[in-house]
Parts: structure tokens; C-alpha cells; sequence
């Protein structure tokens, strides 16, 4: 039989057996019916004569996915189960060959093709949504293919040619720039220069809505002002950039200077807005002690009563439960213990307050700073009055002061807890007071800028923990002045626990040409039990994204296996780096540099 082309109603079609797709036969049916149902059979069927031998049935061997899909307009009542359908009518020996023919003959239609096809489209007056549902895809598809058209045609035409991936095509429209975009693709060393580093080259005068400052602002009231966020389609999670950083600035501003006015009210002399307040900067501030404030008779007593309640609740709970009760009682012992504590108003009448924006995006207020110049000089300066007439010369006390110098060192080389406490206030003066009291042991502190080396070691679970271990003893500590009283009054192990905190701001493990005694660091890390799997996790973000191909695939083969590092090989390095999160974040991979060197490597090392 030779082959012919023949109408043939829908109800005498039936799937053959011989059809070479086997694997997803039905997969996106519902988007072939919409579009047929929108825009017809654009492709005829392959069929052969039924093995029935009635001569009127008809097995498609050929487009079984379009059979499907007029099957389901028909039982959906959109199309008559008489409606004839055009048909290639093949003999039953080549309708095998005739379904591999057709199934590889097949190219998927370009993505550049259907950025112009959709365009062509929109241009003509049909919405997004309406072209969606002509065709059976989702209205964001329709959309990312409309904003791939935006790209600069330069770029488009290196996707077309194959010198550009797709990823790297859907980063570029988040600029409207095509003289931008040329030039950001023009200075890249490489092909394969990651689509978040091209994004990251884009945006690099936006702000990323993940930003604390975006954050605390909000998009609605950032927009409301007349901002405008860059919303990035190819990423559902993503909030997209805000454009004006002038204006979100102003608006953390003006929001935390609304948060500033109820403090100035609590009675200090002054209140600042700093939008970003570093550690550092706050070094440079005094503080004011806080003071005990007895409570009234009935609140002690509804204090005591809380107290024991709190200790009821906790011993009737099991593992794991919760108590609503347990956390209000809670909240309210927190409430009443915070009024146990104040300042003194001759303080507050020198100090004042500080209100910046944490790493969270949630405003923070820093109370009883004292300013350096007013720490240092509470009151007028006195005139410098005249030497005495029977005073000696600079020489000879220059030489008795060196006899006391002495003297004092052998006495404190005698006095471990004296030596201690004027370690403490020396290292205190640097580290709270800047210098405010200075201590007249030749002790200097000082930190390595940890933000200028790691972007994001702020927001870490280390850098949080240190923030949080800081403001801790800065709450308690008194003015200047009284340093040392203090110093004595705190027991043993409160003492050698501020003493740690000071040491550790010294410490300095940095890499490449700012390291600084790696193999001490190695010591230490071994001493302290440092286990970095506790406090670091191998991210996109934040490392991956950062690594040649090569070097994501030695950690994968480390960290998980030789399979899983082959799976990855021909990915793109977008999706390489993704994967390799997945299968390292918690898997407790550490790279080498995190590692340390072990202890015996170390005693090696030093007896060498």
C-alpha cells in the first residue's frame, strides 16, 4: 500500500503498539490540547490500517501525544468524536520506521525563536495571559520570554550561536542598559563566567531586597516613595533590586529617626542615627553603669511568685513540649527583672544613645554611650599650674620614676590576681573605652578587620555570637573611672571570662598575604576543640558561586563521590554550584584551608 493522505474521523483512531515513544507518552497534554484547541492540528497523524482487519480502524504509529490530546478535547466536549482528523496513511511494514523518523526529525523550537514568536505576538495586541493560554504554558513562561527579548540582539545573536548559555541570557535582563549589558559581557575573561557573577556585575549600584536596609524599609513603602525595584522573573524566591540607593537610605533614615524620638524622651542628652554602626566605631564611645532599682513591696513579691511558678511549669513539662503559659510567665519575669535596672540621671544627662540597624533589618538601640571628648573631659580643663620651686628636675624624676617602674613589676610578678585585674582594665580601655582610663601596663590589642575580608562574616553564626557576647558586657560595664573597682569585685571565673573575650578580638588566622602564624592558629584551633563544621557550611552563595568548575567537582568528589562528581560534569556552573550545595551543605565537607593541620603534623613541623 502505498502512502496517502486521508481524513479519518477521531472515534476509529486507537494508539499503536509499534509507536516508538514509550517513555513520557502523555507528558504536557494539557498544554498540546490548549493549543489545539486554539490554533488546530497544525501536524497531520501517521497511521496504519488497524490489525482488526475491518478496514475502517486506524493505529496512529506516529503522534500518540496529539491522539491524546484530541481524546481529551473530546471527552471535555470541546471537539465531536466524529471530527475528522487528517492522516498519513503508511503500510504496516514501515510504521516503525515512520514513528523513529518523525520522533528524530523533531527539533525543539529555539528559546530565542519563541522570544520572537511571543513578541510577535504581543506586538500584534495579544496579552501575556492570552498567549498563555493559546499555547497551554504558564503566563510567567510567557513573560520570561518576552523579557529575554529586551537582552541587547549582540547578545541574543552569541545565545543563538551558542557562545552564550541560556542561564546567561535570564541574567542579563535585569539591566534595560544594552550598552551595559555589551559592555559587562564584553569584560568577562571567559565563556563561562557564572550568571551570578554577571547579576552581581548588573547590580552592583543596587540593592539587593535581601539588603538589611531593604528589609527594614519594605518594598511597599520604598516604592510608595517613588522607588523601583528590578524584579528578577527567573527566580520565584528572589525580591529583585531596588534602583534608588539614595532614597532607601533616606528612608532607614527618616524610619529610625522616628525610633529615636521615643529614646531622647527616656531622659539622655543625646540621641544619634547611625543607619551603620560597626563594632569599631562603638569602641570609641564610654559607657555609663547602670544602677539597681529596688522594685515596690507588691512587685517583689509578684516577682517571687512568678519565680516559683516559672519552676512548676518547667518540672511538668516533658521533652519537647510547649507551654504557652511557661512562655508568658517568662516575658513577664524578663519584664519586671528589666525594671530592676536603670540609669543614674546625672549619667544620663552626659550619655546618650545610639540607634542603628541590625544585620536582621530590625532597628537596635545602644543606650549609655558617653562621647570621647565628654568622657575625657567631664568638666573645664584647669590651667596647667606652675612648677613648684622645690620640685626636681625632669632628669631626676625621669630617674626615680624608672626605680618605681621596676619596683612595680616585681611586686605585680608576685601578685597573679592583681596582675590579672590590671590586664583586664588595660585591655578594657582598648577594647570598650578607647582608651578612655588608660591603664599603665604597655598592653596593645588589636583586631583584624574581619568585613573588609569576608562580606558576609557579619551575618555568620560566629560573627552573630560575638556580636552578642559584646553588647553582653557592654550592658555591665561601669564608666571608666570606676574600671577597677569593678574589675575586683567580679569572682574567678567571671573574670577569666572577660579575659577570654578580650584575647580572642586579637586573634588573627587570616589567609594569603595578611596570614599571620598559621601554624599557631592550627594550635589553638586543636586547643579550643574548633570544629568548623559547627560554625561554616558550604553554600552557593557565598562559595561555590566563587569557584572555578574544576574546583566544585574535587570538593563534590570529596564530599559526596566520584559518581556524584560525574553526574555534574556537563552541567553549567550555575547549576553545578546549586547541586553542589545540595549534596555538601550538610554533609559536613569542610576545604582544606578549614581543616587545620593535626596536632602530630604540627610537632612535626616544629621539630624541623
Amino acid at each position: 500500500m502505498s502512502n496517502k493522505l486521508k481524513t479519518i474521523p477521531l472515534c476509529r483512531l486507537k494508539p499503536s503498539k509499534t509507536n516508538v515513544r514509550k517513555t513520557n507518552r502523555n507528558a504536557d497534554i494539557e498544554q498540546l490540547a490548549a493549543s489545539i484547541q486554539a490554533n488546530g492540528l497544525l501536524e497531520n497523524l501517521v497511521v496504519k490500517p488497524s490489525e482488526n482487519g475491518d478496514g475502517e480502524s486506524y493505529e496512529v504509529v506516529a503522534g500518540g501525544r496529539r491522539l491524546a490530546a484530541l481524546k481529551l478535547l473530546a471527552k471535555r466536549r470541546k471537539l465531536d468524536r466524529d471530527q475528522r482528523i487528517p492522516c498519513l496513511i503508511v503500510d504496516a511494514g514501515a510504521a516503525v520506521e515512520a514513528s523513529l523518523a518523525e520522533n528524530f526529525e523533531r527539533l525543539p523550537l529555539h528559546p530565542a525563536d519563541q522570544c520572537d514568536a511571543f513578541l510577535a505576538l504581543q506586538r500584534a495586541g495579544k496579552a501575556p495571559e492570552d498567549i498563555a493560554s493559546r499555547f497551554g504554558i504558564t503566563t510567567r513562561f510567557v513573560e520570561q520570554r518576552l523579557k529575554l527579548a529586551s537582552v541587547s540582539p549582540k547578545l541574543v545573536a552569541d545565545f543563538r550561536a551558542g557562545t552564550m548559555s541560556l542561564e546567561q541570557l535570564t541574567a542579563f535582563t535585569l539591566s534595560s542598559d544594552w550598552a551595559v549589558q555589551e559592555r559587562v559581557w564584553s569584560e568577562r575573561s571567559h565563556d563561562q563566567v557564572p550568571a551570578s557573577v554577571i547579576r552581581r556585575r548588573l547590580t552592583v549600584a543596587l540593592v539587593d531586597a535581601s539588603d538589611a536596609r531593604a528589609r527594614f524599609v519594605g518594598a511597599a513603602a520604598y516604592e510608595a516613595a517613588g522607588g523601583s525595584i528590578v524584579r528578577d522573573l527567573f527566580d520565584a524566591e528572589d525580591g529583585g533590586y531596588f534602583q534608588d540607593s539614595v532614597l532607601l537610605d533616606r528612608l532607614v533614615s527618616e524610619k529610625l529617626s522616628a525610633v529615636a524620638g521615643p529614646v531622647l524622651a527616656e531622659g539622655w542628652h543625646w540621641v544619634e542615627v547611625h543607619a551603620d554602626l560597626s563594632h569599631l566605631e562603638l569602641h570609641r564611645f564610654g559607657r555609663a553603669g547602670r544602677i539597681e532599682i529596688a522594685l515596690g513591696e507588691d512587685d517583689e513579691a509578684y516577682l517571687s511568685s512568678l519565680g516559683a511558678r516559672y519552676d512548676e511549669l518547667v518540672s511538668e513539662l516533658g521533652e519537647g513540649e510547649e507551654s504557652p503559659e511557661l512562655e508568658k510567665v517568662a516575658l513577664e519575669i524578663e519584664a519586671l527583672e528589666e525594671r530592676k535596672e536603670g540609669w543614674d540621671i546625672e549619667d544620663m544627662h552626659l550619655a546618650g544613645a545610639v540607634v542603628t540597624l541590625g544585620a536582621d533589618g530590625e532597628p537596635e538601640i545602644v543606650r549609655g554611650l558617653i562621647k570621647p571628648d565628654a568622657a575625657n573631659n567631664p568638666q573645664p580643663a584647669k590651667p596647667r599650674q606652675k612648677k613648684e620651686a622645690n620640685a626636681y628636675s625632669e632628669p631626676v624624676l625621669l630617674d626615680l620614676s624608672a626605680h618605681r617602674t621596676a619596683a612595680l613589676q616585681e611586686v605585680l610578678a608576685r601578685d597573679p590576681e592583681t596582675a590579672l585585674t590590671a590586664l583586664l582594665q588595660a585591655l578594657l580601655g582598648q577594647i570598650f573605652y578607647d582608651g578612655i582610663g588608660a591603664s599603665c601596663l604597655q598592653v596593645a590589642v588589636s583586631s583584624p578587620d574581619l568585613d573588609r575580608a569576608s562580606p558576609s562574616v557579619a551575618g555568620s553564626r560566629a560573627g552573630l555570637a560575638l556580636k552578642a557576647r559584646h553588647a553582653a558586657w557592654t550592658e555591665r560595664l561601669p564608666p571608666s573611672a570606676q574600671c577597677w573597682e569593678w574589675l575586683t569585685g567580679l569572682d574567678g571565673p567571671e573574670r577569666l571570662s572577660l579575659l577570654a573575650y578580650c584575647i580572642s578580638t586579637s586573634v588573627n588566622a587570616l589567609d594569603g598575604r595578611l596570614a599571620r602564624a598559621p601554624e599557631a592558629a592550627d594550635a589553638l584551633g586543636h586547643a579550643t576543640g574548633l570544629d568548623m563544621r559547627v560554625w561554616w557550611r558550604p553554600t552557593e552563595a557565598e562559595f561555590f558561586s566563587r569557584l572555578t568548575k574544576t574546583e566544585i567537582l574535587a570538593a563534590v568528589t570529596e564530599g559526596a563521590s566520584q559518581q556524584a562528581a560525574r553526574r555534574l560534569a556537563d552541567h553549567k556552573k550555575d547549576r553545578m554550584a546549586k547541586e553542589a550545595e545540595r549534596l555538601l551543605v550538610d554533609s559536613g565537607w569542610l576545604p582544606p584551608s578549614l581543616k587545620g593541620t593535626e596536632p602530630e603534623a604540627l610537632e612535626q613541623s616544629a621539630a624541623e
